[in-house]
């Protein structure tokens, strides 16, 4: 499906000259078709005009140029709801945070993704970045490889993401609304409780679970992020970044509807994909619980990682990604599938569960299944060792 769309691209910057440099580097060695917009959208806060030099200084070869800068300092959400709302204008947007890199590929990926679920009613936006987390538990996230480009989780991306003007449009006339985000049943709590009140991303967070939207995601990643200091950053990490295509490459699409790899608002698999790659599970109405993130259940039976009283199955927790341990029933009893009152979230239990979990180990095990082995054993310990020391002392106040 060609709408021929030609995203505008949109830089979401604040008070950072040197990220801002870096993205528009690496804009510089982007293929991107004659004609292309750039804006450089700059949230106020009296003291940035050197990064407003920068922006007026850049040559932008692909196209036209237009730097704003807001008087009044917006904050996060206002800013990134001002830069989606470009889509009503041009028809559509790229939007990207100045501590990302693009891929030389990135607008083609955008573009192609566009025109493909552009009359796609459950897709609430498109993201460019291959999230390698989850959001909820916050451990590595492997999708199943399948035979095309992408897969679908019910969770938002805010890093490097497009949308088209009927997508966006759907979501701000839901924000427009004040929607409560405590009141949406199967969005993580940590969103709600953690996350920080000027965020915008809980928002499409919440607006995906209401409305059972999801995000088409790469399998290969078109940006990555540095994760610098910044408003929601207060050190420097680097589990932000990931591999990036850095060839040009026919991409294949899917609809959802047909796709294996599709994942809930905690990055869980949904349980009919499962069903239709494992069909000992057809008569089990259940939900999926595999990182243990999951504060209740609707379902009459779940597939879970937490400790259960009894079980129907059980499998354990070897292959890679960890969907692969249910489809080719490896048994085991790391992951259960039980009636969910089976399931322990007692104090009692909970803390039995605590103890067993702790357990150098088992917890050991578990490390070395959702991370790549780079420690041994007792550099690991060491580092549990040292942590411990400075919660203690942090709890006696030294």
């Amino acid at each position: 499906m060609d709408n021929n769309l030609q995203p505008v691209i949109v830089i979401v910057a604040f008070n950072r000259i040197h990220t801002l440099q870096r993205i528009l580097n690496s804009l510089s060695v982007a293929v991107c078709p004659e004609g292309t917009k750039l804006i450089i959208s700059i949230d106020s806060d009296g003291k940035n005009q050197a990064v407003v030099e920068l922006a007026d200084q850049y040559n932008w070869k692909s196209g036209e140029k237009e730097v704003i800068y807001h008087k009044e300092n917006l904050g996060m959400r206002k800013h990134y709801n001002f830069c989606g709302d470009l889509s009503y204008k041009y028809g559509s947007v790229i939007m990207l945070e100045d501590d990302m890199v693009v891929s030389p590929y990135f607008y083609k990926f955008a573009q192609e993704s566009l025109n493909y679920y552009h009359n796609s009613e459950d897709i609430a936006g498109i993201s460019l970045y291959h999230l390698p987390y989850t959001e909820a538990a916050k451990l590595p996230f492997i999708p199943l490889t399948d035979d095309s480009d992408v897969h679908f989780t019910q969770v938002p991306c805010s890093l490097s993401m497009t949308y088209c003007a009927n997508h966006w449009s759907n979501f701000r006339k839901w924000f427009d609304l004040s929607p409560d985000l405590t009141k949406i049943n199967g969005l993580p709590m940590i969103v709600t409780k953690n996350w920080s009140k000027s965020s915008w991303k809980k928002y499409m967070y919440g607006y995906m679970v209401e409305k059972n939207k999801f995000f088409v995601y790469p399998q290969v990643s078109y940006s990555s992020n540095f994760n610098d200091m910044g408003t929601n950053m207060v050190s420097k990490t680097y589990w932000g970044q990931v591999s990036l295509q850095m060839v040009p490459k026919k991409i294949k699409f899917k609809s959802l509807q047909d796709s294996l790899n599709v994942y809930d608002a905690y990055s869980e698999i949904l349980p009919d994909r499962l069903k239709r790659m494992n069909t000992e599970l057809k008569d089990y109405d259940f939900e999926v619980d595999l990182y243990g993130q999951k504060e209740s259940f609707s379902k009459e039976y779940v597939l879970t990682s937490k400790q259960c009283k009894k079980s129907i199955k059980g499998y354990e927790r070897a292959m890679k990604p960890q969907e692969l341990n249910i489809v080719y029933n490896i048994e085991g009893d790391e992951f259960l599938l039980a009636k969910k009152e089976d399931v322990i979230f007692s104090l009692k239990d909970i803390r039995n569960l605590i103890l067993r979990r702790m357990k150098v180990e088992e917890f050991i095990k578990i490390f070395n299944f959702y991370y790549t082995t780079v420690y041994d054993t007792r550099i690991l310990i060491n580092i549990l060792k040292l942590r411990s020391k400075k919660r203690i002392a942090k709890f006696f106040g030294r």
